[in-house]
């Protein structure tokens, strides 16, 4: 089992972490919102989180709630820049960041590693790769896909999702038509793709554990998970590129999703693993998220 760790970004810091909380800094702002993984007790740098400009607060009646502190700056964005080489754009990929009603500001840092590891495939390529992304949020994969020369399906049963990600594609000046924004349940759109025998050269497939879509529609890991492996693996050509499998919020080990992907490729070498974040003053990583991944032979 692998842990991929970003490399370091000067947009980016997990400045420390216990007592159930993690203190990053974003952009302008320094802030602190529970992560479950942060079991220890242990603050490296208590001093540091007296520069938190915002804290993520758990109310009596279950909500969360922002704490703002004067400092706080808006507009407020995160820029990621791609390895030299693996991106066609000179400009930095932007995200722009919200505090809303979760502790999800609008893009999740661990997912670096895998975003360069694709543009590693795909600038290479001589033809333009149809790249697949499902579940898609605010768009960070979508993004670097088709900064790194690929033409980009995005879905996500979101319609505020959506609207976000096409902002993050306008900031990141990244051309308009090299990404089709489509608000769906993916199990439903793959269906449809696969009538117009529509296929696709790879896949990014990052499911919640359990998601509402704006209509109501559920989406659970467990119910719902191996059908659409198999969806996705019958939308896929026949000499794929590659297939990223992510995970966040599941419980699982990533044992697991090798294991489902191994049910689906079992001639493929399958890498799994972690994904973490490194505190920048110690040792100590943060565990994110859980990846399984193959590029194709």
């Amino acid at each position: 089992m692998d842990i991929l760790i970003p490399k370091a970004n000067n947009e980016y810091e997990l400045i420390d972490s216990g007592d159930g909380y993690r203190l990053e800094k974003f952009g302008n702002n320094i802030i602190a919102r529970p992560d479950t993984n942060c079991v220890w007790s242990q603050k490296k740098m208590p001093a540091a989180w007296e520069l938190a400009t915002a804290q993520l607060l758990k109310g009596k009646d279950g909500k969360f709630t922002w704490q703002h502190k004067n400092k706080f700056k808006e507009p407020w964005f995160f820029k990621f820049n791609p390895t030299p080489g693996l991106s066609l754009s000179k400009n930095p990929i932007v995200f722009s960041l919200h505090l809303g009603q979760s502790k999800n500001i609008g893009v999740f840092p661990e997912m670096a590693s895998l975003w360069e590891w694709m543009m590693g495939i795909i600038r290479p390529t001589k033809t333009t790769p149809q790249v697949l992304n499902l579940f898609g949020y605010t768009g960070g994969a979508s993004l670097c896909a088709a900064a790194a020369g690929a033409d980009v399906c995005h879905v996500d049963a979101s319609k505020s999702a959506i609207t976000w990600a096409k902002q993050n594609q306008q900031f990141s000046k990244i051309d308009p038509n090299s990404i089709r924004w489509i608000v769906d349940d993916c199990e439903k759109f793959i269906e449809r793709e696969l009538k117009r025998n529509v296929l696709y050269d790879a896949i990014i497939l990052d499911p919640p554990a359990f998601g509402r879509s704006d209509k109501g529609k559920v989406f659970e890991f467990e119910d719902q998970i191996y059908k659409l492996l198999g969806l996705c693996k019958r939308v896929l050509r026949p000499q794929p590129l590659f297939f990223i499998f992510n995970g966040y919020s599941m419980g699982y080990s990533a044992t697991v999703l090798k294991n489902l992907l191994n049910d689906f490729f079992p001639s493929q070498t399958i890498e799994f693993g972690e994904l973490h974040v490194k505190e920048t003053s110690t040792n100590r990583t943060l565990p994110c998220s859980l990846f399984a991944r193959i590029q194709f032979k």
